[in-house]
Formats: structure tokens, sequence, C-alpha cells
């Protein structure tokens, strides 16, 4: 509960810290410029982590400064019940600020992000079974290129501290509590390869 309540007010304080930037009144903040406000986007080495679904949402506040919100979802259990059972369980929202050198959702950016993640994995390259639930802060870099007038290609690579509560069962559908942990992860590299449709 604790790590929920730390997650939220996280995603409320950058969230006001945006939306306060996004007022200032000059030239830099004359969004009436932009070709683009918005862009969309999934991130394809996500797919592969058993079919991971992820979906990501960016505004532009400024020729330099954007704002995004994202989820990572999978629901899907493999082998179910028989002995050989596995899964990558989660539901996983983040939100972050990117600044972009160039131009909003062109060229080099540095950003970073809020996330939170309620999670379950079972016989992951020899992970065992645990689930739990984990509060994170990451930062990143990254570089976009326009392919057309309304997609582009993101390349990034970012790292990612979390603080998690994690329990850890004697098999695959979770059953006999072997322990429980508490404390700071460290996630390198974070990499994305997303597809972005620009609005």
């Amino acid at each position: 509960m604790k790590l929920k309540l730390l997650l939220a007010a996280l995603m409320l304080t950058i969230f006001e810290t945006a939306a306060t930037g996004g007022t200032v009144k000059d030239s830099a903040c004359d969004t009436t410029a932009l070709s683009h406000r918005w862009a969309l986007s999934t991130n394809i080495p996500t797919w592969a982590l058993l079919g991971t679904l992820n979906a990501d949402a960016q505004l532009a506040l400024d020729t330099h400064w954007s704002i995004r919100a994202g989820i990572k979802y999978n629901p899907f259990t493999f082998h179910k019940g028989d002995g050989r059972q596995f899964h990558l369980r989660q539901a996983t929202p983040s939100v972050g600020v990117r600044y972009w050198f160039d131009s909003v959702y062109e060229g080099w950016f540095v950003g970073g992000k809020l996330m939170g993640s309620v999670y379950s994995v079972a016989n992951i390259c020899g992970s065992g079974c645990f689930d739990g639930q984990l509060a994170a802060i990451g930062i990143g870099a990254g570089w976009s290129k326009p392919l057309s007038e309304r997609w582009a290609l993101c390349l990034g690579i970012g790292a990612t501290v979390a603080l998690h509560d994690t329990t850890y069962y004697a098999g695959p559908s979770c059953g006999r509590i072997l322990g429980a942990k508490r404390g700071l992860a460290v996630f390198v590299p974070d990499v994305f390869v997303s597809v972005n449709y620009l609005l």
C-alpha cells in the first residue's frame, strides 16, 4: 500500500510540474508552430517478453519539452497447471518527461520517468516463482528519426532504480511461501526501439 501511495504522489507531482511549465508565455512555448503535438508508440522489444502488450502517448508542451504516459500489460500464463507453467504477468503504468535538443519528436533527447508495477514471474530462465509490486524512477537518452509525415523510429537506452516488495514461492503455481524481500534493484539497460505515429 505504501508503494502505491508513493507512486501516486510522484505521478501527480510530475503532471503538475509539466502543466505549470506549459503555461509559460514565450516563443519557446508557442505550440502553434508545432507540426505534431501528439505521438502514439509501441516498444518492439517489450512484445518479445512473452507477448507483453504496451502502448505510449506523448504530448508536446513546446518545441523542446514533451510529457508521456504509458502502460505495459501481460495477463498470459503458459502450460498452466501441468508442472511446466511459466509466465511473466505484469501491469506497469509509467509517466515521464523528455527534453529534445533539436525539436520535439526529432533528433536527440534525454528524459526521466516514474513507474509502478504489479508483477508475477514463474520459471523464466530459472527464476523460480515470485510476485510483488514496485515503484521506480528511471533516466534515459535516445534519438528519433522521422520516416514520413506521420511515422518515426525512436531508439534509446536507460537505467531504472526500483524499490520492490517481493514474495517468493516453492512452485510455479505460487503455492508455499519461501520468503519475502524488500529493497532496491537496478535494471540496466532499459532498451527501447519504438515505432511512433505522429498526430
